[in-house]
């Protein structure tokens, strides 16, 4: 399957001619009917048929695919290397302009990484709609048949289940937790197309999910060795970042990855005995109390949505022998997180300031944040900006020396592309301003909470 059909890119156009398609068919129709002496409807359909078709869609097989899963892993990725000249250097605009008006590349990280998951993202919330509608439907007549035969409904699954979710877990890059203006960062977005915006472009269209489950893995630099238990072991970070450098070997993120798609995320309860009835099915008394706590868990049952770091560390570090005792780790510590941002927003809401004021505020900002991306492009130009684009000039005003023509010729350019460079450095100092208010305003909001 190609992930990105050639329809979905920029500048795409229809190759054929649909008239010399219908006067090819038309000839092959009435050599075959000749041959083999039949009616040429056989053989030809008229193009007032060919319209009422309806167009295959090229995501056909992974809608199929999604249809029925339960688990989705993602390791989709693309290395592409950038154009300089036709990318950045001509045309500098491109750097902050959508790449789905201009690119015509499908290797492209905005199509690879972005794109196909935004469609993915999509078939796996139209399934997950339509696994909640039938599961309703399902609840619904238990409850109606488990009205009229109480007694005959004892030890039986009890209809207030929820259905699972579907789950996806996407293998991302560890220097995503880096801040855009990290050295690697810079020098990859340059040479390889502003690849970490679109992953973590990806990341925040996973997280935005209100059906589905998402699991973000950014592991280190990946190696092809295989881990010596005896001197190296596993560490996990739920917030996403691990100290640097981080490596991993292959087999270890695949089998974190594994797990973390088809493991419960739900905590393990240590001790619990429960009855059986003489046909071996599970007693079941559901009291006020347990009503009132099973209503609890079923608000506090909202899509996970993680972000995991995934590295090696040594013996003495904090880690762990395998994935399984990395995935119990997970599971534990989002759990007692859950539990204790539980409490405090217990303690926050008795507060009325609170509840009027900053409780308002801070889901603005947390929205703000969320739609808001690192200012990767910015870092990306202002390479080109102090270093590229001087070296040019140097060379062609040393060039000019020589060839007046080309003196003038280059003092005509500046004096053309100078609006440009004024509405582009504007635009940078913007960003840079909006990026020091938002960082002023969540310390700011931060010290008040902490006092």
């Amino acid at each position: 399957m190609d992930l990105v059909p050639s329809s979905h890119v920029a500048g795409y156009k229809e190759m054929d001619d649909p008239e010399d398609d219908e006067e090819d068919e038309h000839e092959y129709a009435v050599s075959a009917s000749r041959f083999y002496n039949n009616d040429i409807s056989e053989y030809h359909i008229p193009a007032s048929k060919k319209e009422d078709a309806i167009d295959l869609d090229p995501y056909l097989p992974l809608q199929s695919a999604i249809a029925n899963a339960t688990a989705v892993i993602s390791a989709v990725g693309t290395v592409r290397t950038t154009i300089p000249f036709a990318d950045y250097v001509l045309k500098p605009w491109r750097i902050f302009m959508s790449t789905g008006k201009w690119c015509k590349d499908k290797k492209h990280p905005y199509y690879v990484n972005y794109m196909v998951h935004q469609k993915l993202l999509e078939y796996c919330e139209d399934a997950q709609r339509k696994r909640n509608r039938e599961w309703r439907v399902w609840q619904n007549s238990e409850r109606r048949k488990a009205s009229r035969h109480i007694d005959d409904r004892k030890g039986e699954n009890d209809p207030t289940d929820k259905v699972d979710r579907i789950r996806i877990v996407r293998i991302t890059d560890h220097c995503l937790a880096n801040p855009a203006w990290d050295v690697v960062n810079v020098l990859t977005n340059v040479f390889r197309s502003l690849v970490f915006r679109y992953q973590e472009k990806c990341e925040k269209l996973l997280s935005k999910s209100d059906l589905v489950d998402s699991i973000v893995l950014r592991p280190g630099d990946l190696l092809d060795d295989l881990r010596n238990e005896t001197t190296t072991t596993m560490s996990v970070n739920i917030d996403g970042k691990l100290p640097s450098p981080v490596y991993v070997g292959r087999d270890d993120v695949a089998s974190l990855a594994t797990l973390l798609a088809v493991s419960d995320l739900n905590p393990q309860i240590m001790g619990k005995k429960q009855a059986h009835s003489l046909n071996g099915t599970i007693v079941t008394n559901v009291s006020k109390r347990n009503k009132k706590f099973l209503n609890k868990s079923d608000k506090d049952e909202d899509p996970r949505h993680w972000n995991i770091a995934v590295g090696w560390t040594g013996k003495n570090g904090r880690g762990y022998s395998n994935a399984e005792k990395c995935m119990e780790y997970i599971v534990k510590e989002h759990s007692k997180r859950k539990k204790s941002e539980r409490r405090k927003q217990a303690i926050r809401n008795l507060s009325p300031v609170y509840r009027m004021i900053w409780r308002p505020y801070q889901q603005l900002t947390q929205r703000a944040k969320e739609r808001s991306l690192k200012p990767y492009r910015v870092f990306t130009f202002l390479p080109m900006f102090f270093i590229v684009y001087p070296t040019l000039f140097s060379m062609v005003t040393k060039i000019g020396q020589q060839i007046p023509s080309v003196r003038n010729a280059a003092i005509y350019f500046l004096s053309i592309t100078a609006p440009t460079r004024k509405r582009l450095i504007d635009y940078i100092v913007a960003q840079l301003k909006d990026l020091l208010q938002r960082r002023n305003a969540a310390r700011k909001a931060a010290s008040l909470l902490i006092d």
